[in-house]
């Protein structure tokens, strides 16, 4: 799927396994999540493993743009379905402590989830 002017009702899954301040590996995700829906590209994300940190509330970097209201910005703005943009992996988020600091918008789910989004879109890209 290239980004091309028509691609609505097109959808692209993203999991994304890295910690937010970690790389570049995240603002880029955030940049290709921002540029699919401009182009009408429903985007779901499953942040995964050290990923579930990503949507974490209440961050405070001193060094980096706060990686959450960005985060939580690109999925306010996408939620056009009745299922969710963001799930975060249950056991990732309670093995981190952070299951209920996840950002507005972000679901608690598992892998099922996972499978049934990539059965459903018609990309899935993984970073990390």
């Amino acid at each position: 799927m290239v980004l091309g002017d028509n691609m609505t009702g097109k959808k692209l899954t993203i999991v994304s396994i890295n910690g937010p301040y970690r790389d570049e590996g995240v603002f880029t995700m955030m940049r290709l999540a921002h540029a699919a829906k401009e182009k009408g590209i429903t985007v779901n994300f499953f942040n995964y493993l050290d990923a579930t940190v990503i949507a974490h509330r209440d961050q405070a970097p001193k060094e980096f743009p706060p990686i959450e209201t960005i985060f939580g910005t690109i999925v306010k703005k996408g939620i056009k379905e009745p299922k969710a943009d963001a799930i975060a992996c249950i056991k990732c988020t309670d093995a981190r402590g952070v299951t209920k600091q996840q950002t507005e918008g972000v679901i608690i789910g598992g892998l099922y989830d996972l499978g049934e989004w990539t059965a459903e879109s018609d990309k899935t890209i993984l970073l990390g």
